[in-house]
Order: C-alpha cells, then sequence, then structure tokens
C-alpha cells in the first residue's frame, strides 16, 4: 500500500521538448488489429482503467491464452497510474 500512495515521490520531473504540432489520428479495426497480433512475435498489453470498466478480464486471459499457444510472447505492463489500483485488472 505504500508504494500505491507514495510510488510518485522522488520521480525525476518530466522533460519538456518542443511541440511538433498536431497529432495524426489513425482508426483502425477489430479484424486489422486481430492481423497484427496474429503476425506480431511479441506483443505488450498495458492494461488501464477502460479495461477494468469494460470487464475485459477473461476476455484478456482468453487473449493471452491465444497468443501464448502460437509462440507469441506476451507480456503485460504496468500504467504509470492506472498500475497503482490493486485489483484493477486480476489478470
Amino acid at each position: 500500500i505504500f508504494n500505491v500512495l507514495f510510488g510518485g515521490l522522488n520521480n525525476a520531473p518530466v522533460a519538456k521538448g518542443a511541440d511538433t504540432g498536431p497529432k495524426e489520428h489513425t482508426e483502425t479495426s477489430v479484424p486489422a488489429v486481430a492481423e497484427l497480433i496474429a503476425n506480431a512475435r511479441e506483443v505488450l498489453v498495458v492494461p488501464g482503467y477502460g479495461m477494468a470498466m469494460a470487464r475485459a478480464q477473461t476476455a484478456m486471459g482468453e487473449l493471452a491464452n491465444i497468443c501464448r499457444s502460437n509462440k507469441i510472447n506476451l507480456k503485460f505492463g504496468v500504467h504509470p497510474v492506472a498500475g497503482r489500483m490493486p485489483g484493477q485488472m486480476n489478470v
């Protein structure tokens, strides 16, 4: 619990650089993402609040099993803010 409450202390400030202007928005679809995952060798999933609210724990577990059974190296990352919520995803 200590890390949840005080995990942000003594962190270096974020380096601010020049703004490079507007960012480009790229839309995708479920079939396109499925193809990207199927052709990947490694996938990093960073679960956040949206996945928790969508109750995606079971679906994420199924995706993890499918990836691992197809020799796709699937890893879970910790979101810098949402990762501090204990039990958020329970994956």
